[in-house]
């Protein structure tokens, strides 16, 4: 009765303060060990340490801005995360290394507080048990005497209330933010609202998930013990990826695999990616448990929480996001377009419209409650994205699905919802390539769920699957020819399964088919793809219909690009003589009339192209305007056919104006503009500025790799043609970075692509110039093997090939067999090139060469007077071309016993010098000198025709 006495007599209105010695009825040494109140929870059999572990140490022990207010001793923090996390395993280890550190406070409570009941429950027993309260004292008043007690007792404590499920929970429970003691306190919370912090005075520490290295080193000592053999780490990798990281999910996954030591990780993996089976059975709970322990089941809750806060909204907006990717972020405007909007009202039952604001407030429930994160996109745009744990994802969608296989009605309809969405927020035209990728990633979800539909839901809604089509477009044009070829062999497949062979999609399944199968280099496939569309489409709708002509058009461009330029210019004029009569719209009419200028230059007349694209350009400009993509592209190839017709410093001086209006217009990362960049350094590098061109790769190698990505065709090209500059510059390192690229093409377009060989062709020029001639003709000997392998007798590849074995024997010393090469192969050239393209002259000039060397000069003559022909019917006389094969003929001419001859053509070449390049070039004395020289040879003063064949000693060429 006396101890009864005593607490009577300290006690002030109910709240204390209290006596110090309080204490000492649980422990007669106080500093020994803490009183400990409460259920902490056990250790976990590994734990791993955590950047949170030590954030939270500094701040409660006053180092990292945890004072609740003031000069006051209390500090705290808010452990927000998503369920799973660890956020409750970091505040056990924090009270369990004060516990057992010998140093610890006088009291350590644990509060379970997912409700208020359950938090006045246990601050009323503990004041009970501090002898605060009698046995039958109403619990409110016994918890608030408790509150009292830790604001007044002067006492070393550490309080943990542990998953508080709102700040409006708390009401009155709070702890004090002042104490004449030292007070710390632990909130763990999957909620991140601000009202958290402003009730507390705590600032939040997020708890995100397992890093890789934690991730595996987690797995290999839990896991390293318990099985027949210690999995590899691969294997490990790979489970954390599968599961996303989430610590409490690699627990259970752990538990799952030594409860059944002979399954494998690699086998576990596989059950994983079963859509058949579900969390529950992959992921159990603790067996006995009374609390919700399973991956599923966790979030359920957390789910249905979010429901109560947002009118039912927050599981139909999971649903959408459970079947995108999560991990890459969704563009939240997907979640208040119309298809959305739709779903979630139809889903959530609500009585009346539901709107964008809210979907806004659901959405921005599920980021309070940390089960989605919505922030800015980390590239420092304007826009706002969604990332979803992909095991929320999954647990939604077997939650939804009927069973565990997650199909079902309600995920069939969110996922055509899904993907109607995806399409309403995809740009028509992708000029920030992060975007795309991110909406790519999202549209390969739907593919893999319709891959894996038995029902084919998006299939049975009219519009939704047109987003697989989106997915095979948007990855080609990022360079992944391969890949959109091979989705469209599916793709194709699975539209004449569902919608019918004749459907209209099904034929623009297979013409997507076939563009990619051209643009991978598949050009035969492409044109047996085209031959039978074009067939379907007749048999449907008649041979001129517009959808047939687009056909006819696309075919006639496969078979340019299949070596057979001159059927893809006869196919485009029948297109466009089929688009007048039939008086189409003028934009295809122009599209026409591009396309047949493109494969004009490619047939070999470049500057009839040139002519064709100066005409054509500004009725473009008229019909679709001045800076109009497709206007643009014109004027780039103009560009390009300036060059061919051998003028690179226009084409240059044209690119250069050009590609500041595609900056402006189009943006400085846009693929054109990189193909603009791309064109103008080649071009300088053949218009003598080697040095600047190989600085213009450089930078724009740079921002191909981040635009593009350091796989893609258009980056291994410009890293082919800095090689190859390279090496014609004589920097014999190019040819590891030439192996390199080579090697890099194998592996992405495929060892028979013409861009692979490309690449190994310059290789073995580099180790030609390097000296290594036998070698490099043994090299380009391997490459044209190949080449007669997998080409076409009439590849333009194949062709090239055959020209660098013949050029390669003739600088290895083999003259005759070189010569005799390139008589056979000329007219194949002039066939399929034309006569005027740089590589039917290239061998015209190297076979007059040689064959002068040969000792036969009349062949020579022969050969250049040919390539002069060539020369002014293809490229005119108004370039450097001209000149040089002047320069050549005349002296041919002067050995071959006619130095008259040889002046009219010097004088000739002397006259057009003075014309192109100014009285004041270099090469003026130079011509006047040869024209002296010759003059000496006249038959008045005796002919001299040199002491050996081809070879003068006198003039300076």
């Amino acid at each position: 009765m006396a101890a009864e006495q005593s607490k009577a007599a300290t006690r002030q209105d109910g709240l204390g303060p209290f006596q110090e010695g309080q204490l000492a009825v649980h422990t007669a040494d106080p500093a020994a060990a803490p009183l400990v109140l409460g259920l902490v929870p056990d250790p976990v059999g590994y734990f791993v340490d955590r950047e949170q572990q030590l954030a939270l140490a500094a701040a409660l022990e006053g180092g990292g801005g945890g004072s609740a207010g003031g000069d006051g001793s209390v500090t705290g923090r808010l452990l927000t995360g998503t369920g799973g996390a660890g956020k409750t395993t970091l505040a056990a280890s924090y009270c369990r290394g004060l516990i057992v550190g010998g140093d610890g406070p006088d009291l350590v409570m644990w509060v379970t507080s997912n409700s208020t009941p359950a938090v006045t429950g246990a601050y009323a027993e503990a004041a009970r048990t501090l002898d605060l309260a009698e046995a039958g004292e109403d619990s409110d008043h016994a918890a608030r005497r408790f509150l009292g007690w830790l604001r007044s007792s002067g006492r070393d404590w550490l309080l943990v209330l542990d998953d508080v499920q709102s700040p409006g929970s708390l009401d009155g429970l709070w702890p004090p933010r002042d104490a004449k003691g030292r007070g710390r306190v632990i909130v763990t919370t999957r909620s991140r609202e601000g009202d958290f912090a402003a009730l507390s005075g705590y600032s939040f520490l997020q708890v995100g998930v397992f890093t890789p290295g934690q991730s595996l080193s987690y797995l290999r000592r839990t896991l390293g013990a318990g099985l027949a053999a210690p999995p590899a780490d691969d294997d490990l990798a790979g489970l954390a990826e599968d599961l996303g990281h989430l610590p409490l999910a690699l627990s259970r996954a752990a538990a799952y695999l030594e409860f059944f030591p002979s399954c494998s990780v690699s086998r576990y993996r596989r059950l994983l990616a079963d859509r058949r089976l579900g969390l529950q059975r992959l992921t159990p709970g603790v067996r006995g448990s009374t609390v919700s322990t399973s991956v599923a089941a966790l979030w359920d809750i957390s789910i249905d929480q979010a429901d109560l806060h947002a009118s039912a909204l927050a599981r139909p907006l999971l649903e959408l996001a459970a079947f995108l990717d999560g991990t890459v972020g969704i563009p939240d405007g997907l979640f208040t377009t119309e298809w959305a909007l739709e779903y979630v009202g139809e889903r959530s039952e609500q009585a009346g419209t539901v709107d964008a604001l809210d979907c806004e407030h659901a959405l921005a429930t599920l980021n309070r409650l940390n089960l989605v994160d919505h922030s800015p996109a980390a590239d420092g745009s304007d826009e706002w994205l969604v990332r979803v744990h992909q095991l929320i994802q999954r647990a939604v969608r077997e939650h939804s699905g009927t069973g565990e296989s997650g199909h079902g009605l309600w995920n069939g309809s969110a996922a055509v919802a899904a993907a109607n969405a995806l399409l309403d927020v995809w740009p028509d035209t992708e000029t920030d390539q992060q975007l795309a990728g991110r909406l790519r990633a999202h549209a390969g979800v739907l593919s893999a769920f319709d891959q894996d539909d038995p029902d084919h839901w998006l299939w049975r809604d009219s519009h939704a699957y047109l987003v697989l089509f989106k997915l095979g477009t948007s990855a080609g044009a990022s360079g992944d020819a391969r890949w959109a070829c091979r989705h469209f062999e599916v793709i194709s497949v699975r539209a004449e399964g569902c919608l019918g062979a004749d459907h209209e999609h099904s034929l623009a399944a297979r013409h997507q088919l076939a563009l990619w199968q051209s643009a991978s280099g598949a050009h035969t496939a492409a044109v047996e793809t085209l031959e039978d569309l074009v067939a379907r489409h007749t048999r449907l709708s008649g041979s001129e219909t517009p959808a047939t002509l687009v056909l006819r058009h696309n075919l006639a461009v496969a078979l340019g690009e299949a070596g057979d330029t001159t059927a893809a210019v006869t196919g485009l004029a029948g297109v466009l003589a089929a688009r007048r009569a039939a008086d189409v719209d003028r934009g295809q009419i122009l599209a026409t009339l591009h396309n047949l200028a493109y494969w004009k230059r490619a047939a070999g007349d470049a500057a009839g192209a040139a002519v064709s694209y100066r005409t054509l350009i500004p009725e473009m400009e008229e019909e679709f305007g001045a800076e109009d993509e497709r206007t643009l592209t014109a004027r780039h190839n103009l560009a390009r056919c300036v060059g061919e017709a051998g003028d690179p410093l226009e084409a240059v001086a044209l690119l250069t104006v050009l590609a500041p209006i595609q900056n402006r217009v189009l943006g400085p990362l846009h693929p054109r503009v990189l193909t603009t960049r791309h064109s103008l350094a080649r071009w300088q590098g053949e218009g003598g500025s080697p040095d600047a061109a190989i600085d213009s790769y450089r930078a724009l190698l740079v921002d191909m790799r981040a635009v593009l990505g350091a796989d893609h065709p258009q980056t291994l090209a410009a890293r082919h043609n800095l090689g190859h500059l390279r090496a014609a510059s004589g920097d014999v390192e190019a040819l590891e970075d030439l192996n390199a690229v080579a090697a890099d093409q194998a592996r992405v377009l495929g060892s028979d692509h013409p861009d692979t060989f490309a690449s190994r062709r310059s290789a073995a020029f580099c180790l030609s110039q390097a000296g290594a001639k036998e070698d490099a003709l043994r090299m380009a000997e391997a490459v044209l093997s190949d080449q007669q392998r997998a080409l076409a007798p009439d590849h333009p590849g194949l062709l090239a090939g055959r020209q660098d074995v013949a050029i390669l024997r003739g600088l290895a010393g083999d003259f005759p067999s070189a010569v005799m090469e390139l008589h056979l192969l000329l007219p194949e050239l002039a066939q399929v090139f034309g006569p005027g393209h740089p590589l039917t002259l290239s061998a015209l000039g190297r076979l007059s060469d040689w064959a002068a060397v040969t000792g036969d000069v009349g062949a020579a003559v022969d050969g250049c007077s040919a390539l002069l022909t060539a020369v002014e019917d293809c490229l005119g006389r108004d370039n450097a071309a001209w000149l040089t094969v002047l320069d050549k003929l005349a002296m041919w001419r002067g050995h071959a016993g006619d130095p008259a001859e040889a002046i009219r053509l010097l004088t000739q070449m002397l006259d057009g010098a003075r014309r192109l390049l100014g009285d004041q070039d270099p090469v003026i004395p130079v011509i006047e000198g040869n024209i002296a020289h010759w003059r000496g040879q006249l038959p008045t003063t005796g002919r001299i025709t040199g002491p050996g064949a081809g070879t003068p000693d006198g003039p300076r060429q």
